[in-house]
């Protein structure tokens, strides 16, 4: 939550608008004067936002993946990627490493976010409405989006890339994230469905918690090939028994990459999960990279979808290095290549 009363931060508002930001009055006319675009966010709100716009600051890493996507990082004035990944970008690029880390769940004020004078905010569908209204009280425009489909990521670049005003350059990621999601489409194409592996989505933070139906690891799982044991349940990671996924029987489990997760050895040495399938033979795999997470909403899951294959059906793509396709991929919607950050293949 934003940490500092609402009425407390108006009530410091003129001051931050003088002080912290050092706006003259001309400055603030010609902000209100720019010419604007009415856009509708992923949440059915009407936002209208500058035209021009020259600040960003997202709370969610998909938002920040976009940006840099779109080539608009120059307009980003936090780090906007999470984790392993923002380290590795930090290591490697200098003026990235320089902006503040402001993302969602993380302590903060009102007074901070204003300081980096946002003309928008974009955060995830799920963020705290409370927080979104702070903002916007405070004359911040907040745009949301969200990705649990293929669909709605592509509504997300589409949504930002107007916002950007680079929607030619938003179409032209979409066709590349599409062209990965075409190329596995082929190579499993003639693969019966009763004949399609049965796969168990489990993490990011325990054994048991699964990916259901309405996640969007459920749509990588379908796009690889595969059949989501648990596509029945509802909601984001409930936690089952052992007993359900030794009845589930998988023929194969993925574990999520995120939070630091549990690793595939504590899967594989469970006592409660020996008789499993995918346990027994030993079929256990940590979703690959060691950075970036593949597996989380933004279109970039698209190199999911192309490791869950070939990890499913190596036989098809025997020709195909992943570590070739990932550097292409970040080299030209990262601006560096997955090498280069430091990314390695997990085993």
């Amino acid at each position: 939550m934003l940490r500092t009363p609402f009425l407390l931060a108006w009530l410091l508002l003129p001051a931050a608008v003088t002080s912290v930001l050092g706006a003259a009055p001309g400055q603030v006319k010609e902000r209100q004067e720019n010419p604007c675009v009415t856009v509708v966010d992923q949440l059915g709100r009407t936002v209208t936002v500058p035209i021009n716009i020259q600040r960003v600051v997202t709370f969610h890493f998909m938002a920040g993946k976009i940006v840099f996507a779109l080539g608009r990082q120059d307009k980003l004035v936090s780090q906007s990627l999470l984790r392993n990944e923002g380290k590795a970008m930090a290591r490697i690029d200098p003026v990235f490493a320089a902006k503040p880390l402001f993302m969602s769940g993380q302590t903060t004020n009102i007074e901070v976010l204003m300081a980096l004078r946002p003309d928008v905010a974009i955060v995830y569908a799920s963020f705290d409405k409370a927080e979104v209204e702070q903002m916007e009280k405070a004359g911040i425009k907040v745009v949301a989006v969200k990705g649990e489909t293929f669909a709605e990521g592509y509504e997300a670049v589409r949504l930002i890339g107007k916002i950007l005003g680079c929607e030619d350059r938003a179409e032209a990621y979409i066709k590349e994230c599409n062209k990965l999601l075409n190329l596995v489409k082929g190579r499993i194409t003639h693969v019966q469905r009763n004949r399609r592996p049965r796969v168990l989505f489990l993490g990011p933070k325990g054994a048991y918690d699964v990916a259901t139906g309405d996640m969007l690891q459920s749509a990588i799982l379908s796009a690889a090939g595969a059949e989501n044991v648990a596509s029945g349940l509802k909601g984001r990671w409930p936690t089952v028994s052992p007993e359900q996924i030794v009845a589930w029987n998988p023929d194969v489990i993925f574990l999520g990459s995120g939070w630091g997760g549990f690793g595939a050895d504590k899967l594989l040495n469970n006592p409660q999960l020996k008789a499993v399938r995918a346990v027994r033979n030993r079929k256990v795999f940590d979703f690959p990279s060691n950075i970036g997470w593949w597996d989380f909403p933004a279109p970039h899951c698209a190199l999911g979808v192309v490791w869950a294959a070939k990890t499913l059906y190596p036989d098809r793509f025997m020709d195909l290095s992943m570590q070739e396709v990932a550097d292409n991929f970040y080299t030209r919607y990262l601006g560096y290549s997955f090498t280069s950050l430091g990314g390695k293949l997990t085993p």
